[in-house]
């Protein structure tokens, strides 16, 4: 694999919830979620999978060179294959 085809991944993002609309991301190349214990997660395209509990907050995300910031309640974050989906209850 050739540095320029890790240039060329991006991650999907969907923020789902059972109580309302949903948000989906594309092309995004970084984010920052907070975390349940209050730390913070950077997640690049070929993140390892994983599973972890959010806390209501940001989630900052980079996408076309621009950092975008949105408000996102509480939830499971999972992530596996560049895909990260939080689902929230409210």
């Amino acid at each position: 694999m050739s540095p320029s085809d890790d240039a060329e991944k991006r991650l999907k993002v969907e923020v789902l919830s059972l109580g309302s609309g949903g948000l989906i991301l594309e092309n995004i190349s970084a984010l920052q979620v907070l975390l349940a214990d209050g730390s913070w997660l950077g997640v690049h395209p070929g993140h390892a999978p994983l599973v972890t509990a959010t806390a209501d907050g940001e989630l900052r995300y980079r996408q076309d060179g621009e950092e975008i910031t949105v408000l996102v309640r509480s939830g499971i974050l999972t992530l596996k294959d560049d895909l990260v989906s939080i689902l929230t209850t409210h």
